[in-house]
């Protein structure tokens, strides 16, 4: 036997040539992984502080580790044989996911997620496609491990670092005091009377038709702290996990697609990011849109209606939502149920109709119309301006969603999810892409916070763009589909880990300043609950949990000609004045209020100041 077929046969007992380079890019991207990871604890960063990383001398450790990890596989290969035929190839997968994740690891940047995990998502589906079979095996018990542990990881990771964040004073007046105030006054009187939103005594249901904080009373009437609203957002952001579970489920997707399904959901930057700007009503939605999606895929007629109701509940636009899954339930399904599409549609736009009605003559509706959709009014005329300017003149309404506003958040929602979204034959489909388009795309072009993923506006189209997402995979030929959902979710998971994973820093700050914020908060704390406060926006959160309490903003200072801050408006009417020792304002204020005779009532050591009456 020649020498050459000898060696042949001696590489091919250790999976080689054919798993050359599976194996080899694997043990480099693993070594790189698991370097980057020990730099930063040294705090050396191989990407902002690049060339202090390369200075260190990586290159033959690199080499050599590389080279060990190799042979490692090899070994294993070697011993275990045709066992582990497609052993390379996953580890190829698993090494390329891994390393985009230790690259962007607290970047905080989602195009650099997007970028990485790019890269990773052609390795992870070259991978995959030599595995085929295994990725088209019956979920089963071993996929729903992995989805719940994956979202109750997500879920627990976004409740602490959301609740340190508010310890820190990391949340304001708005979208935290108000409600914190509403839930407080749902409490004690079964009302929404506050006074830190518009400034005096009003219900916050004249604002907005949130009626489904009724449901929730419960469970904050047994936790009435700030801190509980922050949890249950985040639980309620990652209770759609759940019925998606069912949906990839019932459409027979193998284990690894029915968790890379999920995966789109767990990590999406549009559940996450939301939570960290306080709380806000639309924190309802995620949970409540992918039940009633499910009901619609089961057909389950009374679980469509029941969470259909719950949905348009949640605020006066949410009514949206519905009808455009009625009238895509109604388009797409055959048989009689199709009915009840139309007619929830039906009801839903009565619904909405008459909420609007009600805030613009009762409430705060003209006021909430002009600032979203006043990029689409010429002369203040309401809602049914608006349809007819959008249907006058369509060139300027895609124009709106064209903007350099909208295009960069349309490239962070609409890329981790490899556009499938809007890739379908089925054109009634894309009826539930209208609340994206319309409350983040068109809205967003003139209202800056509905075209970012940092704000709530964003919670509830995003899951209809999650839902296109699976279902338009599916149509495609299997061999696609598998690609498709794989590639997403890696992008998806790199992109939502290098967005949020930043957010650890609000935990390690609160450990090393713990005594700093527990003073200011024993100081807040020993306010009376019965005095009228005015207070630092920062502060109301942690003071809202009272009858009357106000922001502190430029509109109540009296500045004369020099500019200079001379009194506050009708400062007479409240007990208690809370200034921040970090805010310059407070150095220029505080001799105005001891001028009216207000002194020092409490204050923690170099942050809360408390003033009274004397």
């Amino acid at each position: 036997m020649r020498f050459s077929e000898k060696f042949s046969r001696m590489l091919s007992r250790y999976g080689l040539p054919e798993g050359l380079f599976a194996r080899l890019a694997a043990a480099y991207l693993a070594v790189s992984g698991t370097s980057a990871i020990f730099a930063r604890r040294g705090s050396s960063d191989p990407v902002s502080a690049w060339r202090d990383y390369v200075a260190a001398g990586r290159l033959w450790p690199r080499v050599f580790w590389t080279a060990l990890v190799f042979l490692w596989i090899s070994a294993v290969f070697r011993v275990f044989g045709e066992r582990f035929r497609r052993l390379d190839f996953a580890l190829l997968g698993g090494a390329a996911v891994f390393f985009a994740l230790s690259a962007v690891w607290c970047s905080g940047s989602v195009y650099f997620g997007i970028a990485a995990g790019a890269v990773a998502a052609v390795l992870a589906v070259y991978a995959a496609s030599k595995a085929e079979n295994a990725l088209l095996k019956p979920s089963g018990k071993g996929a729903a491990a992995v989805v719940f542990l994956l979202a109750g990881g997500v879920f627990a990771f976004t409740a602490v670092t959301t609740v340190f964040n508010h310890k820190n004073f990391g949340t304001s007046c708005f979208d935290m005091g108000i409600f914190v105030q509403t839930f407080n006054s749902l409490k004690e009187n079964l009302n929404a009377v506050i006074t830190c939103e518009r400034d005096g005594l009003m219900s916050h249901f004249r604002v907005h038709t949130s009626y489904i904080f009724y449901l929730f009373l419960p469970v904050y009437a047994l936790f009435p702290r700030p801190e509980t609203l922050l949890v249950a957002q985040a639980f309620f952001a990652m209770g759609g996990i759940l019925p998606l579970y069912l949906i990839a489920k019932k459409r027979s997707f193998g284990g690894v697609l029915t968790v890379s399904a999920c995966s789109l959901y767990i990590f999406c930057t549009g559940l996450i990011l939301p939570c960290y700007y306080s709380f806000h009503e639309n924190a309802f939605l995620p949970t409540l849109l992918m039940w009633l999606l499910w009901a619609a895929e089961a057909e389950n007629m009374p679980v469509f209606a029941v969470f259909s109701a719950l949905v348009c509940t949640v605020k006066e636009d949410a009514p949206l939502y519905v009808i455009c899954i009625g009238i895509w339930y109604f388009l797409e399904k055959r048989g009689k149920k199709r009915w009840i599409g139309a007619i929830a549609a039906l009801l839903a736009a009565g619904y909405f109709a008459a909420a609007m009605r009600w805030l613009n003559l009762h409430g705060d509706g003209e006021y909430m119309t002009a600032t979203r959709f006043g990029i689409l009014m010429a002369n203040g005329g309401g809602i049914g301006e608006i349809i007819s300017n959008a249907i006058s003149d369509p060139a300027y309404l895609v124009s709106l969603m064209l903007r350099s506003e909208t295009l960069g958040f349309a490239a962070e929602t609409l890329l981790p999810l490899m556009l499938l979204p809007f890739i379908t034959a089925k054109p009634q489909r894309l009826i539930l892409t209208a609340p994206y388009l319309i409350m983040n795309l068109i809205i967003g072009a003139g209202y800056e916070y509905a075209a970012q993923t940092g704000f709530q506006y964003i919670l509830g189209p995003v899951c209809l763009l999650i839902y296109l997402a699976l279902i338009n995979a599916d149509d495609l030929p299997k061999k696609v589909r598998n690609c498709a959902l794989i590639a997403a979710a890696v992008l998806s998971t790199v992109t939502g880990v290098a967005a949020a994973s930043k957010k650890l820093s609000v935990v390690k700050e609160h450990i090393v300043r713990e005594e700093f914020y527990d003073s200011a908060e024993e100081c807040l704390r020993s306010i009376p609950k019965e005095g009228a406060v005015l207070a630092n926006t920062f502060f109301v959160p942690h003071i809202a949990d009272r009858a009357e309490i106000y922001e502190l903003g430029d509109g109540r200072l009296i500045r004369d000609e020099s500019g200079r801050i001379s009194d506050v408006s009708e400062l007479e009417r409240y007990d208690y004045v809370v200034l921040s020792r970090l805010d310059p304002l407070t150095e220029e204020l505080a001799p105005v209020l001891e001028a009216r005779g207000m002194r020092v009532w409490a204050e923690s050591e170099g942050f809360v100041v408390v003033y009274g009456w004397e």
